[in-house]
């Protein structure tokens, strides 16, 4: 496939189509915690069976956290701070915000709930040392700072990515004891219920995220490319959907909450998503370009600018909001209208919300 590549970096600063597709996640996975929370459904331990169901665990999976991981990836071949040392501090720091999150989304609400004498039954330890997200980008950011620490390029760091996923997969075979030492080891590889991004089975896709940017760096015909990135993702997608579903396959295993088996991602998971990500970030190529000087392409490019705030004020919300809930008595919600529609507020709360404190954080 022709890559229309030049020798010298053609595409510099922010990239509106990446920008784009990192804005549409947002509101997918708002959509997917409060449907996590709030939600009457069986999605724990039942394949998704309706029409609902597999429309909102898929575009709360494959469209809302390998969205962003890969485009971390992609910011990483981008950031003017690309140095070991600027990485490996921005891994601490976003492990720090992690851990502080865990506190005061649920470590906190729980504390004052059982001062109230309310027992959610929830792991105390297991909910502090949670293996979110933001966990996993501190870890990915540590572990890619040692690697460019040790000259490895994107393709080789993107090789290693691959071997340590062979190895969270067979870690899963493990049952450790639950407690510090699984949530701990949970950043590595999958330790049980508080472990949802374990750094070996996820780092694949900040790792093609690296490479997917430094081809986009030097893309002399963006548009040319993305066509041809397009075709070639959905025909291989297509093929290798078919493939699965021939071979008796259930592609719901892919993206569904049930028995972790989203969370334990597989080879076969990166290799039916990553088509779907690329195809994302080429029709946001071909929508973003109409946004780039308007209102709404600056909505965007402040919301993937402050994607972190964002995250954690929606969090914070959804959290004190189950808090509330569960001292009111209110039933969990069954309704797939209300279901959408508290995701899409709570996501706007959010964006409206963390306007001062973006204000205030620049004004420091």
């Amino acid at each position: 496939m022709k890559l229309y590549l030049s020798d010298k970096k053609c595409n510099i600063g922010r990239q509106a189509e990446i920008d784009l597709v990192k804005f549409f996640a947002i509101p997918f996975m708002v959509c997917i915690h409060f449907y996590e929370q709030f939600s009457g459904y069986e999605f724990a331990d039942k394949a998704p069976d309706t029409l609902f169901r597999n429309v909102i665990e898929f575009t709360g999976g494959p469209l809302s956290a390998p969205v962003f991981m890969f485009s971390m990836g992609i910011g990483m071949i981008y950031t003017r701070h690309d140095s070991p040392y600027d990485f490996i501090k921005r891994g601490g720091k976003l492990l720090f915000i992690g851990y502080l999150l865990n506190f005061f989304r649920q470590t906190l609400p729980q504390l004052i709930g059982l001062a109230m004498g309310i027992d959610s039954g929830l792991d105390i330890i297991g909910g502090m040392l949670c293996v979110d997200i933001l966990p996993f980008a501190g870890m990915a950011f540590l572990i890619i700072g040692i690697m460019k620490k040790l000259k490895m390029s994107a393709i080789q760091i993107c090789e290693t990515a691959f071997l340590m996923q062979a190895v969270g997969i067979w870690s899963t075979k493990f049952h450790i004891k639950p407690g510090v030492v699984q949530n701990l080891l949970g950043l590595l590889v999958p330790t049980g219920k508080w472990t949802s991004f374990p750094l070996t089975l996820w780092l694949v896709y900040p790792s093609l995220g690296m490479v997917f940017g430094e081809l986009l760096m030097k893309c002399a015909d963006k548009k040319k490319w993305y066509r041809k990135l397009m075709i070639c993702s959905i025909v291989f997608f297509v093929a290798f959907t078919a493939g699965l579903l021939y071979a008796g396959y259930d592609i719901r295993n892919i993206y569904a909450l049930c028995n972790d088996s989203y969370y334990h991602h597989t080879i076969i998971a990166v290799l039916w998503i990553t088509p779907i990500i690329i195809s994302a970030i080429g029709g946001c190529y071909y929508f973003g370009g109409k946004t780039k000087n308007t209102h709404f392409g600056r909505l965007i490019r402040y919301c993937s600018v402050n994607l972190n705030t964002i995250y954690i004020i929606q969090w914070l919300i959804i959290a004190y909001s189950v808090a509330l809930s569960i001292l009111l008595g209110i039933e969990k919600i069954l309704s797939p209208l209300i279901i959408i529609s508290g995701g899409v507020t709570v996501t706007a709360v959010s964006i409206a919300i963390s306007f001062p404190f973006v204000k205030l954080k620049n004004k420091n």
